[in-house]
């Protein structure tokens, strides 16, 4: 009796424990409510974030972003928004919170961005006007010897693009006018002048200051490559001025350069034919004035191995053959799917040693396949990096190799089948019936170790590289993408790196290329096939 008694009050306890627990009466599974698809009609870009519910818009400038239409709706299965609907307008002006449901409620952030270009152009201008957008207040410079009185405006853009400018503001007594404007415009800006906008229905006004300032001649920036260096400078606006340059060591004479871009007191120039690795010293002239000595270094031209794709090794899992775009196994440059596709389906990405974009012995080219198994489509794929592991139908890849020269493009030869996208998985459905497309790209980054990539987390923090200007991490990047049928013949390409950070110094260079365009998301049509080969960095 006395065992029964302690087995019930033990039974109790539990179940008072674990009723401390419970949030609710009845348990039910966790069942994350995710929108997968979210774009609006003037949206220049979006990225969604899962891991912290929220989607950032970038909005066109002239995008009204108190009224956007949602264009595009899709959630993860099962989730709801009682909130949000395809054609229905949404206000991005403030932040919007919306309640995202299965059978649990989750808050997402919907928020928007206006980049705006703005620029106030004078003659005689030093380096770009200064805006404060909340105060609606722009500050221009000018050189000392230039006449506040006669300042003449070249051009003006302060609000968005569609906008009216309706003119200036002109005082007589207390009464005020609005004068409208053509330019070159000469005005008197001892004062600062209003400049008076329409934009829809809404008038706003500007309010533009000049002011005055003394010019010392100087070279304010030097952004060298290999064989060049882009060069920035400053002087007084008087006079025909010049660059001189010259090694660093020895002593070699200046060289004299005169083929500048001036406007006003801003000097542009790119220098070339230079020798790579190598110190120099640049320098303005005018007249009998001479700036002081600003030293660069030209840099070193780098490739990474196997660019063309000649050297592989293979292993075996089961009866198929693992292939590996490497010399050896100690010797890593390029990882692809391969272990992961290999005891399904085999090898995605092949070593092709007939048709090659140049013929040799030894030569090869890499095909890539996208192929599908009974448990999901694959694509095709290469990259400067390392698979890891398998994460349940997912994987775990490590992108980038060390690198730190700063090249001006990527070419070589590409030959591609495409077939129709067949495969679809969310949020690309609306993609099905369209052609598939392979893709090429390259970007440097100044990672400090190799980007873990866990492909199971898709677009959210840990997962794909957001390969876009606003990734603080990518200083240049360049992309090919094309749907077009190559036929059985090699087309060359040259991808332009846009380097969007031209002062940093890169430690990793990233080159992936694909069948399927969205292969990373289990969409795309069985059978296209990419082949790539002879791949170069090219320096300038």
């Amino acid at each position: 009796m006395n065992r029964i008694l302690s087995f019930i009050i033990a039974v109790l306890i539990s179940l008072a424990v674990t009723s401390c627990l419970i949030d609710n009466d009845m348990s039910y599974p966790r069942i994350k409510a995710d929108i997968t698809a979210f774009e609006v009609s003037g949206q220049k870009s979006v990225n969604i974030n899962a891991e912290t519910r929220s989607i950032d818009i970038v909005l066109e400038e002239d995008a009204d972003i108190s009224k956007q239409r949602i264009t595009v709706l899709t959630f993860s299965e099962g989730a709801r928004c009682d909130e949000l609907a395809v054609d229905e307008y949404i206000s991005l002006a403030e932040p919007l919170k919306v309640i995202v449901s299965t059978y649990q409620d989750y808050e997402w952030t919907i928020s928007a961005t206006q980049p705006i270009d703005r620029h106030v152009k004078v003659k005689g201008q030093i380096g770009k006007a200064e805006f404060n957008v909340q105060t609606r207040y722009a500050l221009v410079k000018i050189s000392d010897n230039q006449d506040l009185g006669k300042v003449v405006f070249e051009d003006m853009k302060l609000e968005p693009k569609g906008a009216e400018l309706l003119g200036y503001v002109q005082k007589n007594g207390g009464e005020k006018s609005i004068v409208p404007v053509t330019f070159p415009l000469t005005l008197d800006c001892v004062i600062p002048r209003e400049f008076v906008y329409k934009n829809g229905e809404n008038e706003c006004t500007w309010t533009v200051d000049v002011d005055v300032m003394s010019v010392a001649m100087s070279v304010t920036s030097v952004n060298a490559w290999c064989y060049s260096v882009d060069v920035n400078a400053v002087f007084d606006g008087n006079g025909t001025p010049y660059l001189e340059f010259k090694k660093a060591s020895g002593d070699e004479a200046w060289s004299k350069f005169e083929e500048l871009e001036v406007s006003g007191f801003d000097i542009k120039a790119k220098i070339s034919d230079l020798e790579a690795d190598t110190d120099y010293l640049v320098r303005v002239v005018n007249g009998e004035k001479t700036s002081d000595n600003v030293p660069f270094k030209t840099g070193k031209p780098e490739q990474i191995d196997n660019l063309n794709f000649d050297s592989w090794y293979s292993t075996k899992s089961g009866n198929k053959d693992i292939w590996y775009p490497n010399l050896n196994e100690t010797f890593k440059v390029w990882g692809t799917a391969n272990p992961a596709s290999g005891s399904f389906i085999g090898s995605l990405t092949t070593p092709d040693g007939v048709f090659t974009a140049v013929s040799g012995e030894g030569k090869n080219a890499a095909r890539l396949e996208s192929k599908y198994a009974v448990i999901a489509f694959a694509a095709g794929n290469i990259f400067t990096g390392e698979f890891v592991k398998l994460n349940g139908l997912n994987a775990i890849l490590k992108w980038g190799h060390k690198f730190t020269a700063r090249p001006s493009a990527l070419t070589g030869y590409y030959s591609y089948s495409p077939k129709v996208i067949d495969k679809v998985k969310s949020p690309y459905e609306n993609l099905k019936g369209t052609k598939d497309r392979c893709s090429i790209a390259v970007f440097l980054t100044d990672w400090t170790e190799p980007r873990e990539i866990d492909t199971s987390k898709g677009d959210s923090e840990g997962g794909f590289i957001k390969q876009s200007k606003d990734n603080p991490d990518i200083i240049a990047y360049g992309k090919l993408e094309t749907d077009e049928d190559s036929g059985s013949e090699y087309k060359e390409f040259r991808i332009d790196l846009e380097y969007w950070r031209p002062d940093a110094t890169p430690t990793y260079i990233v080159i992936v290329a694909s069948s399927s365009y969205k292969g990373d998301y289990f969409t795309g049509g069985v059978g296209s096939t990419l082949c790539v080969d002879e791949f170069e960095l090219v320096y300038e």
